[in-house]
């Protein structure tokens, strides 16, 4: 394949970026994967599988859905078309950001559906919670649930633990997050200040039959990380979550019941009085490496040679745009003697950003904006970092391009880069000089993808 200039490198990792969040659609994979067989709803894509025996209708049985994240509404949208107009269930709950409130509301007008806060819990979160504990009730042994998990759960949704605030809850995760702790961190702590993660969900539930349906956006797809683990206990060493605190400069700035409640629970680790979570079928049913394969198998069809690096964005933004600067102009360098061949470099996960200024942006336009700096001036050469969930941050875009003119833009358009930078506004910095990526909401969130073009003329 031959690429002439920057302009059609840009459409073609648009098109790229299109083919990825395609085929980690929650209604698309949901209606192509799950279908009804011998009275079971079943799920099998690759090695991923679970069954749940649908309910006796006649006994008093209920199937009901429970739809909480960004991708709430494409998964149910999923579900119901694979159960089939036999087997519609017989209510749902949908708790969603407001950028996906108005499809989850042309499901049903009996359908449920409550807006959160996201990226941090607030008040709507709290709402949400308290609707969430009202539509259980009272579960049956005859009633059977699809829980259905994706990215934003753990903000989305907020019960605090017994003897906490809501404004608790808030100021801890919003502390330990500008403190650059990692989304397994983060969620670990979201499980020791709620009384619907780390399994309280799962306990609520019974003792009704339930699987858990999940779209990951997390590091190694583990079902103790994502949405902070409504529906699997897995609080474990709790004193861990203290000593991370510390290092981290947090632990003295939380509020007092926070750490009363912390410093509780390392002392007694098996949260005497509850009981442990019920084990149930648990599938990941998309996730990062969907996504990269699709686009790795996209890009081969189209003859371009691919470095697939994997899911191994996770250290800061620093430190991987400081690497693939070092890729891309090494790969520049190899293109002039290799009669100018693309490549494709391809990597995805979620690194980490420090806060330290007062600017707008998120991790993919962050990353971007200190990509630009250290490719400034290199010739072909394009970059596209964006979010799958076509929102980056608390911004309109899913993230931004980078290439070789993209400092010099910034200047030319009245704006000082580096002081952009220094100010973590790189949602201003990528206006100005016209590179930010921008795309309606998709259906799925598998963390950021990263992509490179190199060595096209």
């Amino acid at each position: 394949m031959k690429i002439g200039d920057t302009a059609e490198a840009r459409a073609l990792l648009r098109e790229l970026y299109r083919v990825a969040v395609d085929s980690v659609d929650g209604a698309h994979v949901l209606a192509t994967y799950a279908t009804v067989r011998e009275d079971q709803w079943c799920f099998e894509r690759g090695g991923r599988a679970l069954r749940l025996p649908l309910p006796a209708r006649g006994e008093g049985g209920r199937l009901r859905l429970i739809g909480i994240g960004k991708v709430a509404a494409p998964m149910v949208e999923g579900v119901l078309a694979s159960l089939g107009a036999a087997h519609q269930p017989d209510d749902a709950l949908l708790i969603v950001p407001a950028v996906a409130e108005a499809r989850a509301r042309q499901l049903s007008a009996q359908f449920t559906v409550c807006v959160g806060d996201h990226p941090l819990p607030g008040a709507a979160s709290g709402l949400a919670g308290q609707a969430l504990i009202e539509f259980i009730g009272t579960p049956q042994a005859t009633d059977r649930y699809i829980v259905l998990l994706s990215g934003g759960a753990s903000a989305l949704c907020a019960v605090p633990a017994a003897g906490l605030t809501l404004a608790d809850k808030q100021l801890a995760t919003e502390l330990t997050m500008r403190a650059g702790a990692p989304i397994e961190e983060l969620n670990t702590l979201r499980r020791a200040l709620s009384a619907i993660k780390g399994g309280g969900l799962a306990r609520r539930l019974a003792p009704a039959q339930f699987v858990t349906v999940a779209i990951s956006d997390v590091r190694s797809d583990d079902p103790t990380v994502i949405g902070s683990a409504p529906t699997v206990d897995c609080m474990q060493e709790p004193h861990r979550i203290v000593e991370r605190l510390t290092v981290r400069g947090v632990w003295p700035r939380l509020p007092r019941r926070v750490q009363a409640l912390l410093q509780q629970q390392a002392l007694a680790p098996t949260q005497a009085g509850l009981p442990a979570a019920a084990s149930s079928p648990y599938a990941v049913i998309a996730s990062l490496d969907d996504a990269l394969q699709a686009v790795h198998r996209e890009a081969q069809r189209r003859a371009i040679t691919v470095h697939a690096l994997g899911r191994t964005f996770y250290d800061s933004t620093t430190v991987h745009a400081a690497e693939l600067a070092r890729r891309l102009n090494a790969e520049r360098e190899l293109g002039s003697d290799a009669g100018a061949r693309p490549v494709l470099w391809l990597a995805g996960g979620e690194p980490v950003v420090t806060l330290r200024g007062q600017g707008r942006g998120g991790r993919a336009q962050h990353f971007a904006l200190q990509l630009a700096e250290r490719i400034d001036g290199v010739p072909a050469v394009c970059v596209l970092a964006a979010g799958t969930d076509g929102r980056d941050g608390p911004t309109d875009a899913a993230g931004g391009f980078a290439d070789g003119g993209t400092w010099t833009r910034i200047r030319a358009a009245g704006g000082d880069p580096v002081a952009l930078l220094a100010d973590d506004d790189s949602h201003q910095a990528l206006a100005l000089a016209g590179d930010l990526f921008r795309t309606e909401a998709t259906a799925t969130n598998v963390a950021d993808l990263v992509m490179a073009i190199a060595g096209y003329r």
